[in-house]
């Protein structure tokens, strides 16, 4: 979900995956997803639907399909402190929509680039969206931003990219 130029999916296409699915609501990084897919010699696992990712998260559901793994990679939903309580929402109904699709035992990538969004809020976001489904959530993974996008110590924004991985298996396991 939210994938700009196919990144998430043709890495998971070239580390083994059978399929890929990429959904975006700009038609010109799809097209460009399709080119890199091309490049990487893996276009006839890969596909695209253009569209809101929200809304296509809830066609998905409706049509019953399944996923091993779902990432959601959305743009900043926090941009101003003022927008957290909002965002926060934002992200509680992306994971939520996002852990419908998964098979059992199915991985959610839940990541986001809100530097008003803090590590613990994101983990809460999944873990919850995870309890309302009667569902829970194992924590694989914490991701934190790479050495291309240093931290400054006197400017705590600069720490804002994060993720979480998390295994998400029905209530009682």
């Amino acid at each position: 979900m939210f994938s700009y130029v196919g990144a998430w999916g043709i890495q998971a296409l070239l580390a083994g995956a059978d399929s890929a699915m990429c959904i975006d609501s700009s038609e010109q990084a799809l097209d460009y997803a399709h080119r890199n897919a091309e490049l990487n010699e893996v276009s006839e696992r890969f596909a695209t639907v253009e569209g809101d990712a929200f809304a296509a998260l809830k066609e998905l559901r409706e049509a019953r399909e399944r996923f091993d793994v779902v990432v959601v990679d959305p743009p900043a939903f926090i941009k101003r402190r003022r927008d957290f309580k909002a965002g926060l929402r934002a992200y509680h109904q992306l994971n939520q929509l996002a852990i419908q699709l998964l098979n059992k035992d199915g991985i959610l990538v839940s990541a986001s680039c809100s530097a008003h969004l803090g590590e613990k809020d994101l983990i809460q976001a999944v873990l919850s969206s995870a309890r309302h489904l009667d569902r829970s959530a194992q924590l694989i993974e914490i991701g934190h931003q790479g050495p291309d996008h240093p931290i400054h110590p006197a400017i705590p924004e600069t720490r804002y990219l994060k993720s979480v991985t998390a295994r998400i298996l029905p209530a009682s396991f």
